[in-house]
């Protein structure tokens, strides 16, 4: 991202990015609500034409490309995302296969076991025949991210991943997406499972990247305060040495306000 701004209005929701995204490494955008992190992704998979500045996939400028190279090319997993609901959970994973189809647009065997492949990955397998209607909000998530994994693609996009899912899935799907080795820019809400996850964390305030780092260094008390309002403790996971991140609110209430009775 160079020089990269954008938004819904003429008064710009991000202005001036300017960003590198790992290859094959977990990037997670952090801020608090309103800091533009859905729309930085929206111009990232084409769904929001930039005002100024250069998204390059490699040498590329992604909003040259080809509409079928770049659907082979960026996988997503959007908030909004509800294509596929009169489908069954295999038919809307298959839709994921489309750009890679050849002129009569029928699966062939290969494509038919990467869609068992990634229906199986998300924990999906057991609900393949059922309508994706009929999915619960955490179901459905998975159900679409398979669907995004099943396009094979070179970068994954997820705004808010873990929406819906219970905390055994969110680790789950974080998990998942981190080891499959391809390039993933994630938004996550959650500040400890970014700290967690992410190799480098990327902090959006007010449309602008105030902090860029591991997390490992960039997670300091000084800017969760600043920019989150909240104090915060990074700690190492004694099980794996990960770290992991103590958020308390910014006022901790009296023992008396705590237990008034």
């Amino acid at each position: 991202m160079r020089g990269l701004t954008a938004g819904w209005t003429s008064v710009p929701a991000v202005s001036g990015i300017d960003l590198d995204i790992a290859e094959g490494r977990l990037t997670a955008l952090v801020g608090p609500n309103g800091s533009g992190k859905s729309t930085l992704l929206k111009t990232v998979y084409r769904a929001l034409r930039p005002a100024s500045g250069l998204l390059l996939l490699g040498e590329d400028d992604l909003w040259r490309l080809p509409r079928r190279e770049v659907a082979r090319t960026v996988g997503v997993l959007g908030q909004d995302q509800h294509g596929g609901f009169d489908f069954t959970a295999r038919e809307a994973v298959a839709l994921g296969r489309a750009p890679h189809l050849g002129p009569f647009g029928r699966l062939g065997p290969g494509d038919a076991a990467t869609v068992a492949e990634c229906l199986a990955a998300t924990g999906c397998a057991e609900l393949a025949e059922r309508p994706v209607s009929t999915l619960s909000g955490g179901e459905r998530q998975r159900v679409l991210l398979a669907r995004a994994l099943a396009q094979r693609p070179r970068l994954l996009v997820l705004d808010e991943p873990t929406n819906h899912l219970d905390p055994r899935h969110q680790f789950e799907v974080l998990e998942l997406v981190r080891g499959k080795g391809i390039t993933v820019i994630a938004a996550l809400h959650s500040l400890d499972l970014a700290a967690y996850y992410a190799d480098r964390v990327v902090v959006l305030h007010e449309g602008t990247v105030a902090a860029a780092g591991p997390p490992r260094e960039l997670l300091t008390p000084e800017l969760l305060r600043r920019v989150f309002g909240i104090e915060a403790s990074l700690l190492t996971d004694p099980v794996d040495g990960r770290p992991r991140l103590l958020i308390r609110p910014s006022r901790i209430p009296s023992v008396q306000e705590a237990n008034p009775s």
